[in-house]
């Protein structure tokens, strides 16, 4: 029992190590194109109003990437004023992430980057399941590779005692 808990903590320390932003930063704004509405518009500034909002870097054939939005849509249903939603970093096929989307029943939006330096501001460098969980002022207070193991109640967690304050 020791060794697999020693082998999370690991497995944790090693993702959030990938993640570029850390708790304490601050999520910087860019240009997105809702692939389902074909909107575009600031991502962080759609948000704003949310005490709590999650930002989610995928590639689009990653299967652990959908099953994270899953998760993040379960959560999201949970928690009404809790603003989520996917960026796909490796594609701008809108009709092939759409049919992903509702493949997998995600009905947050997913995302493509307008602007091409979007990576500067997150460096993301291409890892797929990357993600941001920020509160108001878009400080980030949690963040992750995955949610695998315990990191998806952890964050369900944060989410429920920070939204309830």
């Amino acid at each position: 029992m020791k060794k697999i808990a020693l082998l999370l903590f690991t497995v944790s320390v090693a993702s959030l190590s990938q993640a570029a932003l850390k708790p304490g930063d601050s999520l910087t704004p860019y240009t997105i194109h809702n692939v389902s509405t074909g909107k575009e518009y600031c991502q962080v500034c759609a948000y704003g109003a949310k005490p709590g909002k999650i930002i989610a870097f995928g590639k689009l054939a990653d299967a652990g990437f959908w099953a994270d939005l899953q998760k993040l849509q379960s959560l999201q249903a949970a928690n009404p004023s809790l603003g989520v939603f996917a960026q796909v970093i490796d594609s701008k096929d809108s009709d092939a992430i759409k049919a992903e989307a509702a493949k997998h029943g995600i009905t947050f939006p997913v995302v493509v980057a307008v602007e091409k330096d979007w990576n500067k501001k997150y460096d993301v460098n291409g890892i797929s399941r990357t993600i941001y969980y920020a509160q108001q002022k878009n400080n980030i207070v949690w963040t992750s590779t995955g949610l695998e193991g315990a990191a998806a109640d952890e964050l369900a967690t944060k989410v429920k005692k920070d939204l309830a304050s």
